[in-house]
């Protein structure tokens, strides 16, 4: 497991690393998720609650000869449930077992931990990934993005939306 010193959770003879993820690192997971699309604050929030305890376990980082490669958060949600989330390998460095390294030390970091569920997101291209780990498919949601327009009959398609209006002005 992760020494308080060096924060490596583990070493591979091909060069890559799992240590724990750093406060200014968020960043850059960030930006990688960007480019699927809009990034909730979720991580930043994370790793801001969890603040410099060395104990805390939770938040991954893979690196690769010393480049920062990947990433991995899990977040307990409560004592016997834990989200894994942010789970990201940049592009030149898939299918190289990354992911999959990723997602089996969560796994004994949680059993060392205290045994319980673990769930996480998967868009459809990732099940056969997720499959592999004894992970299974509950449910599937749709993203729906865009606005809808002011002029739409809404009664004709048996919606129930209601406008809504925030003043974001604190004065």
């Amino acid at each position: 497991m992760c020494s308080e010193q060096s924060n490596v959770y583990q070493r591979w003879d091909d060069g890559f690393l799992i240590r724990r993820m750093r406060q200014d690192e968020e960043v850059q997971v960030r930006n990688w998720w960007s480019e699927a699309g809009p990034v909730p604050a979720d991580l930043e929030i994370a790793l801001d609650m969890r603040g410099d305890d060395a104990a805390t376990h939770g938040f991954y980082v893979g690196e690769l000869n010393g480049e920062m490669v990947a990433s991995l958060s899990e977040t307990r949600i409560a004592d016997d449930l834990g989200y894994i989330g942010h789970i990201y390998v940049v592009e030149q460095f898939r299918k190289a077992g990354f992911a999959g390294r990723m997602i089996t030390l969560a796994h004994s970091v949680r059993q060392a931990d205290g045994d319980g569920i673990l769930a996480l997101d998967a868009p459809i291209y990732l099940e056969s990934l997720y499959n592999k780990f004894g992970y299974k498919t509950a449910f599937e949601e749709t993203l729906y993005l865009g606005t809808v327009s002011s002029g739409e009959n809404r009664d004709d398609h048996g919606t129930n939306i209601t406008e809504v209006s925030i003043n974001l002005d604190s004065s």
